[in-house]
């Protein structure tokens, strides 16, 4: 009976222990004290205000005083814009994008006590021209850095190339930020898979370096760089790029008609530069197309009719190019479209009488090309249409009258035309700026 009893005894100690071994092993780690101290230090640097974060309040992404929920005592793991590792407990994600933090980063900073971190966000903040310091290349687990819009300035330091775990960098829209090809061309780039660097003075650099990111590329923004020189065509055709932004790099040239165009674009704007080349028929190919923006570029020939086949399609601008030929047709499925801007080319023929499917359009711009015919009177459905530019043309005939139904109408350009008869009056034609 006694050796029963022992037996049952072992087995009810052992199934305790490995109940709390499991119990134990399932629970995460708590958040390490000196790391807690490192991230209460690091709050207290900062002052909180709301302006500093204003740029999210204006479009509309949440802000809030992450740090308000970092208290002594408590599991730093819990705290708000903190992500913990399960088993160790170590800080490897600290997201403060849009916290409300005023104040600078110096080279003593808690942050870089944090050896741990793979994720770094300190976006939308106010840092008050805090330098890109060396000591961020310190944190050598680094795979996304984030450093936007948070008042950076200065130069980039030849330290931020020793992040060679880096799949996404974003230092866009700094303060008078520079990066010198020095640096730059100690940056691994063969893992990128999100670049975004926009208004990054970046004017020593060859746009040709750019032919060695890797295949992983999804998003590559280069807004605003003073970028010079041929920008590699290989790019646009990336397997799974869904971004490209060149846009007002005045001086970069480049010819995107040399390779296929990525199926996975979505997102295309290369506005005022002379990278040239002409749309593809291949473009009807490329469905995930949301926005295409190639304006005040040095595209030509025709615009193919399979651009019709991309009905995500919400903003088409091709204005202030050297396209000829004629407006197709197709373009009457892209029923999500909200901006059809085509002006300042060579088009001709009449302007197809396709607007009636096209509810969402807020603006129609066509003004200074060989158009002729008469103003198709299913512009009348459009009835968020909020600018109207047709003037430059040789169109002919009168002024549809059911124009005046179009109640958001605020600018109305029919200048320079063939067009008799009068002038439509009531609702708000008496208050926009009209020019006939």
């Amino acid at each position: 009976m006694a050796k029963l009893l022992c037996f049952v005894s072992f087995l009810l100690c052992s199934q305790l222990f490995i109940t709390s071994s499991v119990s134990a092993a399932s629970s995460p780690a708590l958040c390490p004290q000196e790391q807690s101290n490192a991230l209460l230090k690091l709050k207290s640097s900062f002052s909180v205000d709301s302006w500093a974060s204003i740029s999210c309040a204006d479009e509309g992404v949440t802000n809030y005083a992450k740090t308000d929920s970092w208290k002594e005592g408590t599991d730093c793991c819990k705290w708000d814009g903190i992500r913990c590792e399960n088993e160790t407990g170590n800080v490897i994600g600290l997201d403060l994008s849009c916290s409300w933090l005023k104040g600078p980063i110096n080279s003593n900073s808690s942050l870089f006590l944090l050896k741990h971190l793979q994720n770094l966000n300190l976006a939308h903040n106010d840092l008050q021209q805090s330098k890109v310091l060396p000591e961020y290349g310190s944190l050598s687990s680094l795979t996304h850095l984030n450093l936007s819009s948070s008042n950076f300035n200065g130069t980039i330091p030849l330290e931020l190339s020793r992040l060679s775990r880096l799949v996404s960098l974003d230092l866009s829209f700094g303060n008078s930020l520079t990066l010198e090809s020095s640096v730059w061309n100690k940056i691994n780039l063969t893992q990128f898979r999100e670049l975004v660097l926009d208004r990054l003075w970046m004017s020593s650099i060859s746009p040709s370096t750019f032919a060695n990111l890797s295949s992983s590329l999804v998003t590559l923004s280069l807004a605003r760089c003073e970028l010079k020189g041929e920008f590699p065509h290989t790019i646009i055709g990336l397997p799974n790029l869904q971004k490209l932004v060149l846009l007002e790099n005045h001086e970069l040239t480049g010819n995107f008609s040399k390779s296929s165009w990525s199926n996975s674009l979505q997102h295309l704007d290369i506005w005022f530069t002379q990278i040239s080349g002409h749309l593809p028929d291949s473009i009807g190919n490329l469905k995930s197309l949301q926005h295409l923006n190639i304006q005040r570029s040095k595209f030509s020939g025709s615009i193919p009719a399979s651009l019709g086949n991309l009905t995500g399609l919400s903003y088409l601008g091709l204005a202030e190019n050297n396209l000829t030929g004629l407006i197709p047709h197709t373009l009457s499925n892209l029923h999500q479209l909200t901006i059809f801007a085509l002006a300042e080319n060579r088009l001709s023929g009449a302007i197809p009488n396709m607007f009636g499917k096209l509810s969402k359009l807020i603006g129609i711009s066509l003004r200074s090309n060989h158009l002729i015919g008469q103003i198709p009177t299913s512009i009348c459905n459009v009835s968020n249409l909020q600018v109207l530019e047709l003037g430059n043309n040789s169109l002919s005939g009168g002024i549809p009258s059911c124009l005046v139904n179009l109640k958001q109408l605020s600018t109305l350009d029919l200048s320079y035309n063939n067009l008799v008869g009068p002038i439509p009056t009531g609702n708000q034609f008496s208050t926009f700026g009209l020019y006939i």
